[in-house]
């Protein structure tokens, strides 16, 4: 079984809150404008700098506490 891109763990913690189309679609432009990488080419090295980039956004959309715990969450789930 192949495992899952980081990309797509990402999306799908950020589905309950934003849907899964916006999720997949948030991962992608984020990590196009900010790593200069396509969402398949995520590393864990990445990540952070993905989840920071993030956090404006989601701040507007599920509120700071909100998505500093999902960020969290973000950060400790993604392998």
């Amino acid at each position: 079984m192949a495992e899952r891109s980081i990309a797509d763990q990402v999306a799908e913690q950020l589905s309950p809150f934003l849907g899964e189309f916006n999720a997949k679609i948030a991962v992608k432009t984020f990590a196009q404008r900010t790593l200069k990488v396509a969402p398949e080419a995520i590393s864990l090295g990445d990540l952070p700098a993905l989840l920071d980039a993030l956090r404006p956004m989601l701040h507007t959309f599920v509120g700071q506490a909100s998505a500093d715990a999902l960020l969290d969450r973000i950060r400790r789930g993604v392998n």
